[in-house]
């Protein structure tokens, strides 16, 4: 004759079971709360990269206004950029913040990629475009531990280029976790068009 089971050990099984069947729910749900974070964290890194790129990749010559020596006004093709090995400025026809052309850096800034933005025809000295207290500051990273641009004209990876655009502009750095990102932009701009093609884009009508 088999021998049954006692009411004693219907209850450990059932008390296994229960704890079993609850440490398999609690990692199931860490994993989906995992994936969800990294697929988040996935999704704002490609937005920052996708917002880097299109303001950098619109670097373009802008516009002054002067006046020659019979007081007409002329239009006069411009040309700025400073670029250093922690810092670029630039003129941007696609900024991220604003609906009109404007002045914008990047810095490697106090353990950050910081970015930087004011509308270039608003009360600046466009000769000599600079930042005022209302311009707007955004971090895209924080917590990088090395930063560095390059400036790619001619083939040739530069450190340093002052009132000229570059062909392409790299961003390098590395976030505390050791995590490297590598930043790669073609510039958009036409560097065939000579100053001639420019005024008669100008005074088209």
């Amino acid at each position: 004759m088999k021998k049954a089971f006692t009411l004693v050990e219907l209850l450990v099984a059932v008390l296994l079971l229960t704890l079993l069947i609850g440490t398999a729910l609690f990692s199931y749900k860490q994993i989906l709360l995992n994936i969800t974070k990294a697929q988040k964290s996935t999704f704002h890194e490609v937005l920052k990269v996708h917002q880097i790129r299109t303001s950098i990749e619109s670097m373009q010559h802008y516009v002054v206004d002067e006046y020659n020596q019979f007081n007409q006004p002329m239009k006069k093709p411009h040309t700025f950029f400073l670029g250093e090995e922690h810092l670029f400025k630039y003129i941007s026809l696609n900024p991220t913040f604003s609906k009109v052309p404007t002045l914008s850096s990047f810095e490697c800034k106090e353990n950050t990629l910081t970015y930087k933005e004011e509308p270039l025809y608003a009360q600046m000295d466009l000769n000599r475009p600079a930042f005022s207290e209302e311009a707007h500051e955004e971090i895209y990273w924080a917590d990088i531990t090395s930063c560095q641009f390059e400036y790619v004209v001619k083939n040739k990876h530069l450190h340093n280029l002052q009132n000229r655009l570059p062909e392409a502009l790299q961003i390098s750095f590395v976030e505390s976790n050791a995590k490297e990102h590598t930043i790669f932009t073609t510039i958009k701009s036409d560097f065939n068009i000579t100053y001639a093609n420019v005024y008669e884009l100008l005074y088209a009508e």
